[in-house]
């Protein structure tokens, strides 16, 4: 059995998508959820229109997921992109076991495609183990999950210790993910939103901005030399 033939217009349009996204992948993901969660205090808050209530919780939730799909999609681009290839070279095999023909090869050529984008398009970010199993293998010790629990940050100036990512918030992300596929295959379902489901959503925010913070320590000790900007330190 033949494997599938390469898509050819669904990865120059899923290139063209990712090059008319401005910004870095955490800035545009947190715009994003921040909709989502301000939606989602008018859903909690009884402050939208009955008619619209229905679609608007369900386009909360799957809205969100979809953020955090383009922010992990966007990420492990950029590590293509600007990484030297001994960081991700060791690892494309396992994220892309398939092997290519003589016939894709020649169609990727033709229409100016990096192989990486085959292995990009390849990848799937809507389950929390996935995102695990990917990025994890860039980080020095592994799970990427593990790496955040406990992280602080806090603003510039700001004497205090800072908010930790706990672990429990994990539970949120998970449940966020489950919910968007139980919403995706009952189309039916409504009058689930609740301060719960909000919570859970202002987790997976937080998930993805601590992710952020890890990747981007390792992305950038791994820069290609033109990348790496004038500093010297």
């Amino acid at each position: 059995m033949s494997r599938k033939a390469i898509d050819v217009k669904r990865l120059m349009q899923a290139r063209a998508n990712r090059d008319g996204r401005l910004g870095l992948p955490v800035v545009n993901c947190m715009k994003a959820i921040l909709q989502c969660t301000d939606a989602g205090e008018l859903l909690v808050e009884k402050a939208v229109d009955s008619k619209v209530a229905a679609l608007l919780e369900r386009a909360v939730v799957i809205s969100t997921v979809t953020a955090v799909e383009v922010y992990f999609r966007d990420t492990l681009a950029t590590i293509f992109r600007v990484c030297v290839p001994e960081f991700f070279d060791p690892h494309v095999k396992q994220l892309f076991p398939e092997k290519f023909d003589i016939s894709d090869l020649v169609e990727l050529h033709r229409n100016k495609i990096d192989p990486l984008d085959v292995v990009l398009a390849s990848q799937s970010f809507q389950n929390l183990d996935r995102i695990n199993k990917i990025f994890s293998r860039f980080l020095v010790g592994g799970d990427l999950s593990k790496t955040i629990v406990g992280q602080r940050v806090r603003k510039k100036g700001d004497l205090s210790e800072g908010v930790a990512f706990e672990k429990e918030y994990l539970e949120g992300v998970e449940r966020t993910f489950g919910l968007r596929h139980e919403l995706v295959h009952d189309p039916a379902r409504h009058s689930f939103f609740n301060e719960a489901v909000l919570s859970d959503i202002w987790s997976t925010g937080a998930f993805v901005f601590h992710a952020d913070i890890s990747l981007m320590r390792y992305i950038g000790k791994n820069l290609r030399p033109e990348f790496r900007g004038n500093d010297k330190g």
